[in-house]
């Protein structure tokens, strides 16, 4: 390794060590967007008695994290110095999520949205030094208490809202889904990864829900501009107001966009959309957990083929734009590939 490389791994070991206590990984929380289903849903009143069946079907690939570092552990669990060297993080997920709404009322609809999600990490090491054998097991078991290639799934936490429809806002074409609602906190939660890995014990960056109910506010807001051409705007919000019993508190979410949409035929919709997504520092016993905190940027690309019956198949790719982690002594984070795919069904429409 040359001696300038091994100059920039150290530099950024020292920034990253002052803030983060050698935990930052954004890679292995659950890297995937929020994405409105609502858009293609139709410009109709809701009668009472309606319901629709949605399947999200949400696929990333290769998001990668990482970060140098120069400590081990020894076989008696003591850390120890080692030479400089990096964990690689690589993070594949799948999203699978059933979204039920049922029109209690005309214009008023009640969504429960239910996830399922499957996380599959792989952690490896680069050595930026030379290393001996007995460094090199420090060096692995050491990783191994913080990152390792294992395959998680589960529920995450499900979405309960109330929605009323306003037909005719702003626009004669127009109409906004306004909802409210909370978490569900039905996916598993883990103990405090920050002071474990201070005691060098093993522990699971990875959540599948905060283990408190937190409230969610939505609007979704469609209007035609012509009759081939339509706008859409929207923001997905939650906040945690409190800790979980691991006093775990998670952070403010929000995810907001617009998006065009060029009906081609009747059955052919294209959409693309440019959506932001925030998310503040979650806290762990009141303390920033660094695997948190970061804002990016993304377009998505779609197309909806309305079949028979209620039927509405839309297929897309979402492609990052840019992202920045809330602290720039933080980890760094790259997003993959993502695929998405949407299945709906309206019944007694």
């Amino acid at each position: 390794m040359k001696v300038s490389q091994s100059i920039i791994f150290t530099i950024a070991l020292i920034i990253y060590t002052s803030e983060t206590f050698s935990q930052g990984c954004p890679a292995c929380s659950n890297p995937a967007l929020q994405s409105s289903e609502k858009l293609e849903a139709g410009l109709d009143t809701l009668k009472k008695g309606n319901f629709r069946a949605t399947l999200n079907v949400t696929n990333g690939f290769d998001y990668q994290g990482g970060h140098p570092h120069d400590k081990g552990l020894a076989q008696n669990g003591q850390e120890i110095i080692v030479p400089l060297h990096e964990h690689i993080v690589e993070l594949d997920f799948g999203r699978t999520e059933l979204n039920l709404e049922y029109t209690f009322k005309t214009n008023w609809t009640i969504w429960l949205r239910v996830p399922f999600d499957i996380k599959m990490q792989k952690a490896s090491i680069t050595y930026v030094e030379t290393v001996t054998q007995y460094e090199q097991s420090a060096i692995l078991r050491n990783r191994d208490i913080h990152h390792r290639t294992e395959n998680y799934m589960g529920l995450s936490d499900f979405r309960l809202l109330f929605a009323h429809r306003i037909n005719g806002f702003l626009s004669k074409k127009g109409r906004l889904d306004f909802a409210f609602g909370t978490s569900l906190p039905i996916g598993k939660i883990e103990e405090n990864p920050l002071e474990l890995g201070k005691e060098g014990k093993k522990h699971l960056h990875i959540q599948f829900g905060t283990g408190t109910f937190d409230p969610l506010l939505e609007l979704h807001y469609a209007m035609g501009l012509t009759d081939k051409l339509s706008l859409a705007l929207f923001t997905i919000n939650k906040v945690s107001l409190y800790q979980n019993s691991n006093k775990y508190k998670g952070p403010f979410e929000m995810t907001t966009g617009f998006s065009f949409g060029y009906r081609k035929t009747n059955w052919l919709t294209s959409r693309l959309t440019f959506a932001n997504y925030t998310s503040t520092w979650a806290k762990w016993d009141g303390e920033n957990d660094p695997n948190s905190g970061l804002m990016s940027y993304s377009l998505t690309a779609n197309l909806t083929f309305n079949l028979k019956n209620g039927l509405a198949i839309t297929p897309g790719y979402r492609h990052p734009v840019s992202q920045q982690i809330l602290s720039d002594k933080g980890d760094t984070f790259k997003y993959g590939p993502t695929f998405l795919l949407t299945i709906s069904h309206k019944f007694n429409d």
